[in-house]
């Protein structure tokens, strides 16, 4: 060391300061990229993380405090979970070409999952305020059901319902699509960010497949024509809007920015400091997406923080889904009023005004002009009931 520090002064001024420059340059390029690869582990790390707990639908008016609970609400919760078992037991999941089906051994089980159907779908509305998320906690590793679990439900009950009308062809089953509906509402309370929200939209796709296929195949009554607008209006009236699950999915994001800046700052500074606050950006997409439908923006890495990207890679294609899903809803409402002679009274989530028509074989097709808002006459990007009908 002695040496070295004797081999430094012997240089001239103008040689250390440039020995002294190099060395700084050095250690911060080092520092650099130091830097972003802790920053990159981190976020493998983050995107890797699947360690959660589910507290289980059943379980919830425990956990929040409700000591006792009324004989409607054991039922509803009993349902659920025998729901979730058949949903497990009597359904065989799709493999290559094979799409989800029922296994025949549902036979043997028939009565019971009518009881745990009704007992479910019969949930009153009252009782969702017990299942509202009244807290968003960002850091939580618990979640309050399986996505996975409540996907499968819901897959089980739209196949199980056209298995009920083969059974039963002149009773109402009306009730097993309000099961539908309660569990797309409790899923959407109880899942508060975005991965809840799109499980929901998920859920309302299975559901609107089924009640399509039954709807062409003529297997509706009357009566359950009407009960289904019920449901599809009540839908639509409850769903929580995108805006607000962005809202909330941001509010995470803040918690794991904060995070990443902590343990990788010269690199989230870096990144800042070249492309701009993530949190700017997003409150700018947010309005351009949700206030100001007419603006159409492109997220690409050449104007958003990287960081914002990879924390919302479909922000637009999850908004679409979602409006689509309601679009759909709106149709379905305005066909089934229709067959019953009834004003259909919806309208398109795209412009806010009537649903447009055209007839087609005798029959009347409505559909909504989609996302550039334009009537192309049922084509085009308007949006009409689905035409993939596998659950």
């Amino acid at each position: 060391m002695r040496s070295l520090m004797e081999k430094f002064y012997a240089k001239s001024p103008g040689k250390r300061v440039f020995t002294i420059v190099a060395w700084l340059l050095v250690i911060s390029l080092a520092s650099t990229v130091y830097s972003f690869y802790n920053l990159a582990t981190q976020l493998k790390a983050f995107n890797e993380a699947s360690s959660f707990k589910e507290t289980g639908f059943e379980n919830i008016p425990a956990s929040k405090g409700y000591a006792f609970i009324d004989e409607p609400l054991k039922n509803a919760l009993a349902g659920w979970k025998a729901l979730a078992g058949f949903s497990e037991t009597v359904m065989i999941k799709s493999y290559g070409a094979q799409p989800n089906r029922l296994d025949e051994k549902v036979a043997e089980h028939d009565q019971e999952i009518i009881t745990a159907l009704k007992n479910f779908g019969t949930l009153d509305w009252k009782y969702l305020i017990i299942f509202a998320s009244p807290q968003l906690d960002p850091l939580s590793d618990e979640l309050a059901e399986s996505f996975r679990k409540v996907r499968s439900v819901s897959r089980f009950i739209a196949l199980y319902h056209r298995r009920y009308k083969q059974l039963y062809p002149e009773e109402n089953s009306s009730f097993i699509f309000a099961a539908q509906v309660k569990l797309a509402r409790l899923n959407d309370l109880t899942s508060p960010f975005l991965i809840g929200k799109m499980i929901t939209v998920a859920i309302d796709g299975i559901a609107m497949r089924q009640l399509t296929g039954l709807h062409n195949d003529g297997l509706l009554s009357d009566a359950e024509t009407a009960d289904c607008i019920d449901e599809l209006k009540t839908s639509l009236a409850t769903d929580k809007p995108m805006k607000t699950a962005m809202e909330d999915e941001f509010i995470f994001f803040k918690h794991a920015y904060g995070r990443l800046f902590s343990r990788a700052p010269l690199a989230m500074w870096i990144l800042e400091r070249y492309y701009g606050e993530p949190f700017d950006q997003y409150q700018k997409l947010s309005r351009e997406t949700f206030d100001n439908p007419e603006f159409k923006f492109d997220m690409d890495l050449v104007s958003h923080n990287p960081v914002l990207m990879i924390a919302f890679p479909n922000f637009r294609k999850a908004n679409f889904q979602a409006r689509e899903k309601a679009s759909q809803k709106s149709i379905m409402i305005a066909t089934l009023a229709a067959r019953l002679g009834l004003a259909g009274d919806t309208f398109d989530p795209w412009t806010g005004e009537t649903l447009k028509s055209v007839k087609r074989e005798n029959s009347t097709v409505f559909y909504s002009v989609g996302p550039n808002k334009v009537d192309d006459n049922a084509s085009g990007d308007d949006i009409l009931l689905p035409t993939n009908l596998e659950i």
